[in-house]
């Protein structure tokens, strides 16, 4: 003999529900920068080793870095025009154009100013794409 409680199936059919349209809503929203990003999309992270010399007026626009996850280093200039985006630190979010690289130092291009409140430890990424005039510079 069983006994069918009133409401028992709509106090287990309620929460299952809004838990399975919850997450259907948080996956359906989720993003990068509402940017398409090519999986075959070369990009590289790496942490800050030591800063470069500063140029006549104090500004720093090289650093030595090494990859975080590899055994190697860069190739040199392999990062020539790449997008450098610091993820960590006082200039969080920040976007250089990468001039130049040998296997363990960056230089960034003016365009987007000088590399002044990095600091060693701090984290970067490097991908293969054009730096974006309009990309916001704090």
């Amino acid at each position: 003999m069983s006994i069918n409680f009133p409401g028992t199936i709509c106090r287990v059919r309620a929460p299952l529900l809004a838990a399975v349209l919850l997450l259907s809503a948080n996956l359906a929203l989720a993003g990068h920068d509402n940017i398409d990003v090519d999986p075959a999309l070369k990009r590289y992270a790496g942490q800050i080793t030591g800063l470069g010399a500063s140029d006549a007026k104090g500004d720093i626009y090289t650093f030595r870095a090494k990859r975080i996850r590899a055994e190697t280093e860069f190739a040199p200039d392999e990062l020539r025009g790449w997008r450098l985006t610091i993820l960590a630190g006082k200039r969080f979010a920040n976007v250089f154009e990468v001039r130049s690289n040998t296997g363990e130092e960056i230089t960034v291009t003016a365009v987007k100013g000088p590399l002044n409140g990095i600091a060693v430890k701090d984290v970067f990424v490097v991908e293969n794409i054009p730096l974006d005039s309009t990309a916001s510079q704090r």
